[in-house]
């Protein structure tokens, strides 16, 4: 059987599943979003167990933590909204309340997975795609095949219980990047997780897609905030560490006052953090987390991607006290003239000191981005209002927290974060990403607007009254 033949028929599969689920009620849909997530959540020991004795790749300990977490803070944005139906009424242009929106189901949904994360994104995929009314093909990593199939036949057995067709969900066997291809050029809209090319290629499948971009959080310090660097040393240290590093979210530079970096270091070597200073020591791991591409630039080495911090720290001549769980790194260039400015996927941050003002601070992550990781976050430590505005004005993210680190990125606290909780962080045209945003079901919903006249008394402008100058913002 060719791929084309084998793809067909889990489309075939899909539809028909679908069919029937497109006439479920909102409930329906709910049950079946909520028992996608509930079975990753309730079976989070097994899969992370297995996920890391395939991918050997992160912690047990914290994968559990991530698929709980994960699914229960991404389940309490989905639940009680409305996907199916009359969603609401909306303002039009003279802000009264004429146009009336309604979701229906976009259709096969083809859920490209990283193998850094394969359970908790399959298993925040199928639940929104579920609660938006569609089918999901799961198009999981070669080298996680295993757990995505399993954590893929829970899904199904957890939705085949509360009624919907086991076939809403479904996991691509063997799969490859021919076999990957062909799902998304066969479905109706493509959810892409992962680097440039597989967001290229989803981008490149003939359908919609929404790639979720690559990370390299900078972190820029104003002055001031020597007082609080211990619980920030604390925060970036202990997030650092989280799965050993994998997570897109991890503080990449850390980029403050030179007046103030003793006091980092300091703090950060309280904390359960390790500095090193060593020119020598910092080189091997350049070129330990780093290898030559093929265009001669540095890139990702993936035989070290989500390492325990003791055995990248032994590879490179150092031996940590007990507790420690992240390193980080004195750097003194950055953008393209520092590879450890790009993403590094383990325990490990770089510091860099700037000697004049805010501005230098911000061009530094400005530059590290446009390297690598434009579209993604940042977070400005600032108590000036302006220099908190010219940051935001200057860094090419979607993402940026003011005072509060990286928890506000996903929606944490709930009440406080602003954004929904999530799996998938576009990252806007800079990565050629369609999303500038968290991923949710609402993105995975065709809309019907209804449009109602609005009667007004008002004249409509002339011409001439559009055309004067007077209403241009100079």
């Amino acid at each position: 059987m060719t791929d084309q033949e084998y793809v067909k028929d889990l489309v075939e599969k899909a539809r028909a599943a679908q069919k029937v689920f497109a006439e479920f009620s909102q409930r329906g849909l709910d049950q079946a979003s909520r028992a996608a997530a509930k079975a990753v959540y309730d079976n989070a020991e097994i899969l992370a167990i297995e996920a890391v004795d395939e991918t050997h790749m992160g912690t047990v300990e914290q994968k559990i933590i991530k698929m709980k977490n994960g699914m229960t803070n991404q389940w309490a944005y989905t639940k009680g909204r409305v996907s199916k139906g009359i969603v609401g009424w909306e303002k039009g242009k003279l802000d009264v309340d004429n146009i009336l929106r309604i979701a229906k189901p976009a259709g096969i949904i083809a859920g490209v997975m990283p193998m850094t994360n394969p359970t908790t994104t399959m298993g925040a995929n199928a639940m929104q795609a579920l609660k938006a009314g569609n089918a999901i093909i799961v198009c999981p990593h070669p080298k996680a095949k295993n757990v995505s199939m399993h954590c893929a036949e829970l899904i199904r057995e957890a939705i085949a219980a509360v009624g919907a067709p086991k076939d809403l969900v479904q996991c691509v066997e063997d799969p490859s990047i021919d076999r990957t291809g062909e799902v998304m050029r066969q479905c109706d809209l493509v959810v892409a997780t992962g680097g440039p090319g597989m967001v290229h290629a989803a981008n490149s499948s003939g359908h919609p897609s929404f790639g979720v971009g690559q990370g390299n959080c900078q972190v820029v310090i104003d002055e001031g905030f020597a007082d609080q660097f211990d619980a920030m040393a604390a925060e970036i240290a202990a997030n650092r560490a989280y799965d050993s590093g994998i997570p897109c979210t991890g503080e990449q530079t850390i980029i403050l006052p030179a007046k103030d970096k003793q006091a980092f270091i300091d703090a950060y070597n309280k904390n359960k953090g390790y500095y090193i200073d060593d020119p020598e020591v910092i080189d091997k791991f350049r070129h330990l987390i780093f290898k030559e591409g093929k265009n001669g630039k540095p890139v990702t080495n993936p035989d070290y991607v989500g390492k325990n911090i003791y055995d990248l720290c032994r590879l490179c001549g150092v031996e940590l006290p007990e507790g420690v769980l992240s390193v980080l790194l004195e750097i003194k260039a950055y953008g393209e003239d520092e590879p450890l400015c790009k993403e590094k996927m383990v325990p490990v941050s770089g510091l860099y000191a700037y000697e004049g003002g805010w501005e230098e601070g911000v061009k530094v992550a400005k530059t590290n981005l446009l390297m690598e990781g434009a579209g993604h976050s940042t977070d400005v430590y600032s108590h000036d209002k302006d220099h908190q505005i010219y940051a935001g004005t200057e860094i090419p993210v979607v993402r940026m927290p003011i005072n509060a680190g990286q928890g506000l990125l996903n929606g944490r606290p709930y009440y406080e974060g602003g954004m929904a909780s999530t799996s998938g962080l576009g990252c806007g045209f800079w990565q050629n990403n369609y999303l500038a945003g968290n991923l949710t079901f609402e993105n995975l919903c065709n809309y019907t607007l209804m449009l109602y006249r609005v009667h007004s008394d008002k004249a409509n402008p002339t011409e001439e009254e559009i055309w004067e100058d007077n209403d241009v913002m100079l």
